[in-house]
C-alpha cells in the first residue's frame, strides 16, 4: 500500500475509533443521567371531597392538557415509538390493571405533577411538569382528587425504553424531554391564588404556555419537538398588537385567528376553550403588558 494511502487509512481508522469511544462514553453517561433519582421532597396537599372541587379538578385536567397525552379516559398511550431514540408511554393514570392510580400516594402524585419524577425519584420524560411547577396546593389537590375518582381502565402502555440515540442526546439536556432538570425543586408553592380579571391571575394561568412559547412568550422552536415541528407563535404585543380581547377569546374558543387562518395544530386550543370568559380576559390582560419580543 502506498505511504499516502496508508496514512489516510490510519487517520480514518483513528477518527472512527475516537467516534466509537466518544459514543460509548456518552451512551454510558446518558444512561446514568436517565436512571439517577432526584431527591425531591413532596409537599403535603389536602384533597377535597366536595363535588364542586372535584368538578374543578376535572376541568383542570382538561385545561392543563392531561388527557392530550394520557387520552380522554386517562388509560395512557405510547407517545413516541422510535426504538433507536426511545419508546415513551404516557402511563395509565387509572386504578385499572396496568395503571398507576392504585399505587400512587398523594405524595407520589404531587411529585409527578409539580416535579416531574416518578415514585422512585426517576425523572419522567415528556411530562411537562415545568408548566405545572407553579400550581397552587389548592389546584394540585383538586386535580389529584379528581384523578383518583376516574373510572378504572385495564391498559398497560408498557415501560419506558430509551434507545442509544436517546441516551446520547440526554447528555446534552433536552429539557423538553426531562423537564425535572428545569425546575427549582426547593421553590415554595402558594396555597391558593386570588382569582379575578387581573393580570396577576393571568400570569398564573399563562404559566402553562411557557413550555412552548418560551419564558418571554416570544415563541420559537419548542424543546423536545420533532425537527419538522413548526415553531411556537409569538404571543407578545409584537405579534398580537392588532388583536382585541374578542379576537383572542375567539381564537381560544374556535382555533381560528382574526384573519381566518387556523392556529398551529400543536396548539391545544380545545383545552383552553374550557377556560371561563373571566380567565381568558385575565390571560389577555397579562399578555398585553408583556414586553414586545421580536426574534431575529
Amino acid at each position: 500500500m502506498p505511504k499516502t494511502l496508508r496514512t489516510i487509512a490510519i487517520v480514518v481508522a483513528t477518527i472512527l475509533l475516537v467516534a466509537v469511544v466518544a459514543f460509548a462514553a456518552l451512551f454510558v453517561v446518558g444512561g446514568r443521567k436517565i436512571a439517577k433519582p432526584l431527591d425531591v421532597h413532596a409537599v403535603a396537599v389536602t384533597l377535597p371531597t366536595d363535588s364542586l372541587s372535584l368538578a374543578e379538578g376535572a376541568r383542570l385536567s382538561i385545561t392543563l392538557g392531561c388527557n392530550d397525552c394520557h387520552v380522554s379516559n386517562y388509560a395512557g398511550q405510547v407517545m413516541i415509538d422510535a426504538p433507536v431514540f426511545a419508546v415513551l408511554p404516557a402511563p395509565n393514570l387509572t386504578r385499572g390493571t396496568g395503571g398507576v392510580g392504585g399505587a400512587y400516594t398523594v405524595a407520589d402524585w404531587e411529585r409527578a405533577i409539580r416535579h416531574g419524577v416518578n415514585r422512585d425519584g426517576r425523572t419522567l420524560m415528556i411530562m411537562p411538569s415545568v408548566d405545572y411547577a407553579h400550581l397552587t396546593d389548592e389546584d394540585v389537590g383538586r386535580l389529584i382528587a379528581y384523578l383518583q375518582t376516574v373510572m378504572p381502565v385495564d391498559n398497560n402502555p408498557g415501560e419506558r425504553r430509551v434507545g442509544p440515540m436517546g441516551r446520547v442526546a440526554s447528555v446534552f439536556g433536552l429539557a423538553g424531554l426531562f423537564t425535572a432538570y428545569a425546575i427549582d425543586h426547593d421553590a415554595l408553592h402558594p396555597a391558593t391564588v386570588d382569582r379575578g380579571v387581573t393580570a396577576d391571575y393571568g400570569r398564573y394561568l399563562t404559566s402553562v404556555c411557557v413550555g412552548c412559547h418560551q419564558p418571554d412568550f416570544g415563541g420559537g422552536e419548542m424543546a423536545g419537538a420533532p425537527p419538522d415541528a413548526p415553531p411556537a407563535s409569538n404571543i407578545t404585543p409584537a405579534a398580537l398588537g392588532g388583536w382585541s380581547l374578542d379576537d383572542f377569546v375567539g381564537a381560544m374558543r374556535t382555533g381560528v385567528r382574526p384573519d381566518g387562518s387556523r392556529l398551529n395544530e400543536a396548539m391545544p386550543w380545545p383545552a383552553f376553550a374550557r377556560h371561563t370568559d373571566e380567565e381568558l380576559e385575565a390571560m389577555w390582560l397579562y399578555l398585553q403588558q408583556l414586553p414586545a419580543v421580536t426574534r431575529e
